[in-house]
């Protein structure tokens, strides 16, 4: 998968978590950031 895809991912993440207002959502964001930076890094 090409790494600017998971950069935009990572972009649309960000704009998400400052507008979620519960811990369900923070954690439904931290866990597709993480899968999308683990897929950076391979």
């Amino acid at each position: 998968m090409k790494i600017s895809k998971q950069l935009n991912k990572l972009k649309n993440l960000n704009v998400e978590a400052e507008k979620c207002s519960t811990r369900e959502e923070a954690k439904k964001i931290l866990n597709k950031a993480i899968k999308a930076q683990s897929k950076i890094n391979k």
